[in-house]
């Protein structure tokens, strides 16, 4: 259970959220319409978190792939190192994507609530975003297990 919820946990909360938006898409649609409700900052926020994540991730990348001692190195080829790196390559993916897509929505001033293709494309924005921001948290997390453990001192104090 505690697999299934780590591997498929981003992209199911990523549905859900879209399930949400079309449940309430009529006054979604209805709230922006009538400038109750602007996404444009929303836009932008995710524009500067998923650039921002997506070199946190490189960071990551490197320092598990150029560890060549201690505990990482040690599980450099196990079946759940090849799980956490397949899972960094999704969210630096996702975080590429996000940071391209939300430019012209913010360029744009993209309104959701003009056309059915609209909140279309805002959906798949929000799919993506969803999943982004958990498969960057899942790297997070795990990252942190990962270097819980203390590598051997080679010179005691």
């Amino acid at each position: 259970m505690i697999y299934t919820a780590e591997r498929f946990g981003p992209i199911i909360l990523a549905a859900l959220t879209c399930a949400l938006l079309l449940f309430f898409r009529s006054e979604l649609m209805a709230s922006s319409a009538a400038a109750a409700i602007d996404f444009g900052n929303l836009y932008s926020a995710v524009f500067d978190w998923s650039a921002i994540q997506t070199g946190f991730l490189f960071g990551i990348f490197g320092y598990v792939g150029g560890k060549t001692s201690g505990f990482i190195h040690e599980l450099r080829d196990s079946h759940e190192m090849s799980l956490f790196i397949g899972y960094m390559k999704t969210a630096i993916a996702l975080g590429f994507i996000l940071t391209f897509a939300s430019i012209p929505l913010v360029v744009m001033s993209f309104k959701m609530h003009s056309s059915a293709l609209n909140f279309a494309i805002f959906c798949g924005w929000c799919f993506f975003s969803i999943w982004g921001f958990f498969a960057f948290v899942r790297v997070a997390y795990l990252f942190g297990l990962l270097v819980r453990p203390k590598d051997k001192t080679r010179i005691p104090a």
